[in-house]
Protein backbone atom coordinates (compact mmCIF):
# COMPACT_ATOMS: atom_id res chain seq x y z
CA UNK A 1 0.00 0.00 0.00
CA UNK A 2 3.17 2.13 0.28
CA UNK A 3 2.29 4.07 3.57
CA UNK A 4 5.33 4.44 5.92
CA UNK A 5 4.87 3.83 9.61
CA UNK A 6 5.25 6.89 11.83
CA UNK A 7 4.66 7.20 14.93
CA UNK A 8 2.21 10.20 16.35
CA UNK A 9 0.99 10.38 13.15
CA UNK A 10 -1.49 8.96 10.37
CA UNK A 11 -1.68 9.59 6.70
CA UNK A 12 -4.69 9.91 5.25
CA UNK A 13 -5.17 7.97 1.62
CA UNK A 14 -4.77 10.99 -0.02
CA UNK A 15 -1.15 11.04 1.32
CA UNK A 16 -1.90 14.01 3.67
CA UNK A 17 -0.33 13.43 6.92
CA UNK A 18 -2.11 14.34 10.38
CA UNK A 19 -1.11 14.35 14.21
CA UNK A 20 -3.42 11.81 15.89
CA UNK A 21 -3.56 14.45 18.57
CA UNK A 22 -5.62 16.70 15.86
CA UNK A 23 -7.68 14.36 14.27
CA UNK A 24 -11.36 13.38 15.12
CA UNK A 25 -12.40 10.86 17.50
CA UNK A 26 -14.58 9.95 14.85
CA UNK A 27 -12.28 9.34 12.27
CA UNK A 28 -9.40 7.77 14.67
CA UNK A 29 -12.16 5.03 15.48
CA UNK A 30 -12.80 4.36 11.46
CA UNK A 31 -9.30 3.67 11.20
CA UNK A 32 -9.06 1.72 14.14
CA UNK A 33 -12.25 0.13 12.22
CA UNK A 34 -10.00 0.27 8.91
CA UNK A 35 -6.51 -1.33 10.68
CA UNK A 36 -8.56 -4.17 11.92
CA UNK A 37 -9.57 -4.78 8.77
CA UNK A 38 -6.33 -4.36 6.65
CA UNK A 39 -3.74 -6.02 9.07
CA UNK A 40 -1.50 -6.49 5.78
CA UNK A 41 -1.58 -2.20 5.72
CA UNK A 42 2.15 -1.42 6.34
CA UNK A 43 3.38 -4.53 4.72
CA UNK A 44 6.30 -4.34 2.11
CA UNK A 45 6.26 -5.37 -1.27
CA UNK A 46 9.73 -5.30 -3.93
CA UNK A 47 9.64 -6.83 -6.96
CA UNK A 48 12.56 -7.02 -10.17
CA UNK A 49 13.06 -8.64 -12.78
CA UNK A 50 16.82 -9.75 -14.08
CA UNK A 51 18.28 -10.12 -17.20
CA UNK A 52 16.77 -13.66 -17.84
CA UNK A 53 13.40 -14.38 -19.28
CA UNK A 54 12.11 -16.47 -15.60
CA UNK A 55 14.71 -14.22 -13.42
CA UNK A 56 12.43 -12.11 -11.34
CA UNK A 57 13.62 -11.50 -7.30
CA UNK A 58 10.35 -11.14 -5.25
CA UNK A 59 10.46 -9.88 -1.47
CA UNK A 60 7.59 -9.60 1.13
CA UNK A 61 8.11 -7.99 4.30
CA UNK A 62 4.92 -8.75 7.40
CA UNK A 63 4.83 -5.26 8.76
CA UNK A 64 1.19 -6.44 10.59
CA UNK A 65 3.30 -5.44 13.94
CA UNK A 66 3.35 -1.94 12.40
CA UNK A 67 -0.43 -1.78 12.38
CA UNK A 68 -0.89 -3.09 16.21
CA UNK A 69 1.31 -0.59 17.16
CA UNK A 70 -0.60 1.88 15.33
CA UNK A 71 -3.92 0.65 17.07
CA UNK A 72 -2.22 0.68 20.32
CA UNK A 73 -1.47 4.50 19.29
CA UNK A 74 -4.70 5.47 18.44
CA UNK A 75 -6.87 3.65 21.18
CA UNK A 76 -4.42 5.46 23.91
CA UNK A 77 -5.65 8.99 22.20
CA UNK A 78 -8.95 7.53 22.79
CA UNK A 79 -8.77 6.74 26.11
CA UNK A 80 -6.62 10.19 26.99
CA UNK A 81 -9.58 12.04 25.19
CA UNK A 82 -12.24 10.11 27.62
CA UNK A 83 -10.22 10.54 30.96
CA UNK A 84 -9.88 14.32 30.08
CA UNK A 85 -13.68 14.67 29.87
CA UNK A 86 -14.39 13.40 33.36
CA UNK A 87 -12.53 15.98 34.62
Amino acid sequence: MNYEYKEGYWETKDHKILKIKEMETSHIENVIKFLKKHPEFYDEEYGSFGYEVDDFDYDYIDNSDLVDKKIDELENELRLRKLESQV
